[in-house]
Order: C-alpha cells, then structure tokens, then sequence
C-alpha cells in the first residue's frame, strides 16, 4: 500500500487480514470468551468510551504547544530514532501510558507508551474510529490514533527492536507477534501524513527540559511534568552545577587571598617568592576567567546553532508556493 494515507478515507490503515487482534471480531460475533481490547469494562456504544480514549491516547497538552515544538525537535516526525539505538545513547526505556510522555526524553530515559490493543483491531477502526468524522472529538482521536501507530513504524524498524518491544518489563506490543506479522501490519503506516496526524506528531522525540521551559513561557505553568518523586530527587540535579560553582569560586577566591597576603613580603629579602606568588595568583584568576568564558560562550553557540538548525529546517518544511517550485526546478536544470 504506497498511496498516502488520509483520514478522509473509510478504511483502516491496514487490512483485516494483518490485523494483529481480533477481540473484538469474537466479541461481535457472540462468541463469549471474546475479550473486547483495551477497555474490557465499555463497550462501542458506552457514552464514556470517548472520554476514556481521549485520555488513553490523545496527547493534548502537546497539541496546545505545537506550534512551538520545532525548539524541542527537529520538525520533522521521522526524528524516532529504533529502539535499539536509545541503548547506545545510555538511554533506559521507560513505559508510560500518559499520551503526553510518549517520545519524551531526558538524560538517561525515554519514555514510551504502549500501543493500545484497540488499535490492533481492524474491527475497532471500522466500527468505531472512521465513523462521524464531522464530530470533532472523534477527528481528533482518529488524528492521534493514525499519529500513535506511525510512530511505531519508526519506533521497530528492526527485529531486534520487536525483541526490545516485547520484553516483559514493557510488553509495547503482544508478545506473540512475529516479525513477519509486524511487517505486514505496519507496511502502510509510513505513508500516513501529517494532515492525518495529530499536531504533535509532526515532530518526533522531544527533550523534557526544553518542554519545561516551552510551558512556562506559552502555557505559564512550573513545569511540564512531574517526574521527580520529592524533594530530593528535585534538587539532586543541581548538586553538580553547585559543586562546581563553589570549586571555581573557592580557587578564586584563595587566588585572591594569596595575592593580598604576598604584599606582606614586600619588606623581606623574598622577592623572587613574592613575584612568584603574586603571578600565580594573577595567572589563577586569569585561567578560571577563561574556563567560566568559555563554557558560557559555548552554551551560547550551541543554543543559537540548535535553533538556527531548527529555524532553517522549519523554513525547509513549510508548503512552498508554486513560484517558489518552479524557481528551484529552473536552478537544478540550469545547473544540470
């Protein structure tokens, strides 16, 4: 299935035939040891199945923030990296089921949400997902739905990468599918569009700081999220930057002492000693000026590279005019 994906159309985005649960199949055909996916207390008629799918899947603090999620991100929604790969960054993966964690990562972790096995059925998008797109809620479960699953194409792009899925301890997806029936079932899911996702999921992995600072300034909340459990995991982060605040100031400052107490000398015979002093004190105070430059310095590089980076490829992104096509085709001809 080559052709773009769209949420305008009827059908599933993948075919009965790969679906990867047929709980639902077995309920609707009264079979009673059918087991209905995901909410086995609802039904697809309850009233408050909506509700429980908004929360399930929905990530709608990030949908408000994204219009400025391209200083969290590069905007693209490829920006998944396979799960494999988080452990050659010394990232540990950590199951979430909050919509609003799912891609979100910090030094060490990455947090992602399992698929929802309602998503797996082919029976739960026909029956109820696709039905009365004019409703708005609905749209939007749909967009986040189609957003959830093509980021998993992303996510298992590997056989290895289903193994890390299925590992007990994050059961991301069943763990009696096969490689082969993963393949069959997420042929598709790349060919989805951004016009059939949800807003946040034109972007990718998201850094959790930069979220913090995002909803302090748009949203004017403290943070994004509460990950620390207390006091003392809210304050061990700055343990590090302190400790080497106090170094720098402590060698500074018995720089400086040192340089007021050889003016002692000045009236004795050590005046080689006393120069010595008084240099490597100036010198002292000199090299921890430099190293405190050139680390604020650097911060300020590569802060303003990441969102020079982030602006361009933003600007790259955006819907081009016709003009603007037919002005680059010229230039790749003329340059042919």
């Amino acid at each position: 299935m080559n052709a773009k994906y769209g949420i305008t159309g009827t059908n599933p985005p993948f075919r009965k035939e790969h679906q990867l649960d047929n709980g639902l199949d077995d309920l609707l055909s009264g079979n009673v040891s059918g087991v209905p996916p995901t909410y086995p207390w609802l039904s697809l008629n309850s009233a408050a199945l909506r509700e429980v799918l908004i929360e399930d899947i929905c990530p709608i603090k990030l949908n408000r923030l994204a219009p400025h999620l391209w200083m969290c991100s590069a905007p693209s929604h490829t920006n998944i990296p396979p799960l494999h790969n988080h452990a050659v960054h010394n990232r540990t993966i950590v199951l979430t089921e909050d919509p609003s964690l799912h891609l979100v990562w910090e030094t060490g972790r990455i947090f992602i949400k399992p698929l929802p096995t309602c998503l797996l059925s082919h029976t739960f998008w026909a029956q109820y997902l696709l039905l009365d797109q004019s409703e708005p809620e609905k749209f939007m479960l749909t967009q986040a739905a189609l957003g959830l699953l093509r980021s998993y194409y992303y996510c298992l792009r590997h056989e290895s990468d289903l193994r890390i899925a299925q590992q007990p301890h994050l059961n991301l997806i069943p763990p009696t599918t096969t490689w082969k029936q993963w393949c069959e079932f997420s042929a598709s899911f790349n060919a989805i569009t951004n016009d059939s996702v949800a807003p946040r999921y034109h972007y990718g992995k998201l850094q959790l700081s930069r979220l913090h600072w995002l909803v302090r300034i748009h949203l004017r909340e403290l943070n994004y999220y509460y990950i620390d459990g207390g006091y003392g995991d809210s304050f061990a982060r700055y343990y590090g930057p302190l400790l080497f605040l106090f170094g720098i100031l402590s060698v500074l400052l018995s720089a400086m002492q040192v340089g007021m107490a050889v003016e002692q000398l000045q009236s004795h015979d050590w005046i080689a000693f006393w120069a010595v002093c008084r240099w490597f004190s100036v010198a002292s105070l000199s090299l921890c000026a430099l190293v405190t430059f050139y680390l604020v310095l650097s911060f300020i590089i590569k802060s303003l590279d990441e969102l020079v980076w982030a602006a361009r490829a933003q600007y790259r992104a955006r819907p081009r005019s016709k003009s603007e096509m037919t002005s680059t085709i010229s230039q790749h001809l003329d340059a042919a």
